[in-house]
């Protein structure tokens, strides 16, 4: 039973994702957990990601997402009686990581918006709310588990009784680091950008209308042909510089000109609820000339001379110099979104490196290598590559971080379990034909009807 447990609230951390779904049914009651109620959107939403071949093995798999419904929705129901708050802010940045995350997987944002057919507008939009859920969610954990630790030999026990056979086996897995320096605009370029905006700016003031400026001029490729049109949005989701300047105006007002890490902006307020913007904008970015692009490839091979003559080691030269904020105050070190390691399965690393890497020695630089940064900004960066881990069955020489996070999951788990067993108790709980039937739910209707 316990294990059960343990695998069904894995399966809650998918049904709680907080990406935008494609398509929603008519709404049904499943279960009511307090104040809190699954819905048959919910389960035929989490259904999609997986495939069941008959009928018996639909109906248990279903089952499985029902009760990890039920549990997310009872630590759901007790952070709002708890009052868990989120900021604003931190659900905007939550939900701008894993677009980052999914853009880079697709290869752009029209490629996303394609793929969920929805704008970014929208896709944020509806991820708001889910995110929220899950940040509640997980502070209602976090205080339930509490600041739980496992031991060397705490760790070394668990590792002894996963059979033989039930050991994972791992990928080639690669520690790579980085240090990026990103190609600047001279001074020239800076002042053409203003000047240009300036102009589009006066034209607007004289008459012109705004969209078609976007569309003619912007440079914005996500916005332009929508007349600069960002939706509406958190203004928390924009970076600071944009989102004081747009906080200031009223309606159908235009913004002085705004200088940000993407170039020079003008914003037009469309609309304003509270913390929600609805505003257009138009994008002049500095151009990044051959000179330009020489200067920070002279920059980043000093660097590199720096590290090879041993006056300073790859870590604090990614420190000192490094302008990837995602990497540098880790030494450079890169990690797997997926598991927060710095161990990398080679199928997650970005193939431009990983042709890099392969041949690669371990200790060994390569670079400089230039390519594009996400948001587009044209860079340049030196690899280190720090180690190198063979395909191999899981053991605690290698794979003692990962089996130590395995082993506290494990006792996270069973308080969680704990928790659960004693909560549903208390709480009023109901679910509706046919998942009354399903056998992870029988103890808990079972304590209900004895309750009674």
């Amino acid at each position: 039973m316990k294990s059960r447990i343990i695998y069904i609230l894995f399966i809650a951390g998918l049904w709680i994702q907080g990406h935008a779904q494609k398509a929603v049914v008519i709404d049904k009651v499943v279960a009511i957990v307090g104040t809190q109620v699954v819905t048959q959107s919910d389960i035929e939403n989490q259904s999609k990601e997986f495939k069941f071949p008959d009928e018996k093995s639909l109906f248990l798999g279903t089952c499985e997402l029902v009760q990890s419904a039920v549990f997310q929705r009872l630590l759901l129901n007790q952070a709002y009686i708890d009052s868990i708050d989120i900021k604003d802010e931190e659900i905007a940045n939550e939900i701008n990581k894993r677009l980052e995350y999914f853009i880079a997987q697709l290869g752009s944002k029209e490629a996303l918006e394609k793929y969920y057919e929805k704008s970014i507008a929208e896709i944020k939009e509806e991820m708001k709310e889910p995110i929220r859920e899950m940040k509640m969610v997980q502070q209602i954990r976090s205080q339930i588990t509490g600041d739980v630790s496992v031991s060397p030999s705490e760790v070394k026990e668990f590792f002894n009784r996963i059979p033989e056979d039930s050991l994972p086996y791992y990928n080639t897995q690669l520690e790579i680091s980085q240090i990026v320096l990103f190609a600047k605009p001279s001074a020239e370029e800076e002042e053409k950008a203003k000047n240009k905006i300036n102009e589009i700016k006066q034209r607007i003031l004289k008459g012109d209308k705004f969209s078609t400026m976007a569309i003619l001029y912007s440079e914005d490729p996500g916005t332009a042909t929508k007349g600069g049109d960002l939706g509406m949005r958190s203004r928390f989701e924009y970076v600071p510089e944009f989102s004081a300047a747009a906080m200031k105006l009223k309606k159908d007002s235009i913004s002085e000109i705004i200088k940000t890490q993407y170039g020079y902006h003008i914003i037009k307020m469309i609309d304003r609820k509270g913390e929600m913007l609805h505003v257009a904008h138009i994008l002049i970015k500095p151009k990044v000339t051959i000179d330009a692009k020489i200067v920070v490839q002279d920059k980043i091979m000093d660097i590199l001379q720096l590290i090879k003559s041993d006056s300073m080691n790859f870590e604090s030269a990614a420190f000192k110099f490094s302008e990837d904020e995602l990497t540098k105050n880790n030494g450079g070190r890169m990690v797997d979104v997926n598991t927060g390691s710095t161990k990398i399965d080679v199928k997650e690393i970005e193939a431009a490196i990983y042709f890099i890497v392969d041949t690669m020695k371990v200790g060994q630089i390569a670079g400089p290598i230039s390519y594009y940064y996400p948001d587009g900004r044209q860079a340049y960066r030196i690899i280190l590559l720090k180690s190198k881990t063979p395909p191999h069955k899981a053991n605690l020489n290698d794979d003692y971080p990962v089996i130590s996070e395995m082993a506290k999951a494990k006792k996270e788990q069973e308080l969680l379990i704990k928790w659960i067993g004693k909560k549903m108790k208390e709480t009023y709980f109901k679910v509706n034909e046919p998942y009354d039937k399903c056998e992870g739910l029988q103890p808990y209707l079972n304590n209900l009807q004895e309750s009674n």
